[in-house]
């Protein structure tokens, strides 16, 4: 195997074991922050719905992708002297959502950018998104571990078949 492919090889497991990091558990640290905010690091307001923002999702496979429009509620907020939001549940149906001036309980932290909506649903969706992806991070360190024992072993034997050849050439 030639160093570079080794190299390449080495650098593809380092990547996808640091995006495993970015993406492996962060449903886990929502619900810690979630926590957090609820054990009293909080604000807790309420929440009216304003406005629905559309967009497209996309589903399925290449071959069999779809393209659906789904309404998302858009809840306004007040956030010390500042009105601020922050999007519900997507609906396929837009006579799924609740009406307008409906409201919702939120929590968000006055010292940072963090606001979710404060129902146990949410936080329950959380906690199943923390637990739905662990084999990422379990693979990409497999992953990044057998590449870099490839990586390892390439250099050692590049290492030693030099050796080798200077000492031959020593030799004669």
């Amino acid at each position: 195997m030639r160093y570079g492919a080794v190299v390449l090889l080495g650098g593809i497991g380092a990547l996808l074991f640091w995006l495993t990091g970015l993406t492996g558990n962060s449903g886990a640290d929502d619900l810690a922050e979630l926590e957090r905010l609820r054990a009293g690091a909080g604000v807790s307001v309420t929440g009216t719905m304003t406005d629905v923002h559309e967009r497209e999702q996309r589903s399925g496979g290449r071959r069999g992708m779809r393209v659906h429009t789904v309404f998302c509620p858009v809840y306004s907020f007040a956030d010390g002297d500042l009105r601020s939001t922050i999007i519900g549940d997507c609906e396929r149906d837009r006579d799924d959502l609740p009406a307008l001036g409906s409201t919702i309980p939120v929590i968000y932290d006055p010292d940072g950018y963090t606001r979710f909506i404060d129902t146990d649903e949410v936080a329950s969706g959380l906690a199943r998104s923390g637990r739905t992806y662990p084999w990422y991070r379990w693979g990409g360190l497999a992953l990044a571990l057998v590449c870099g024992l490839v990586v390892v072993g390439a250099i050692g034997r590049g290492i030693a078949g030099g050796i080798r050849r200077s000492t031959a050439a020593r030799r004669r």
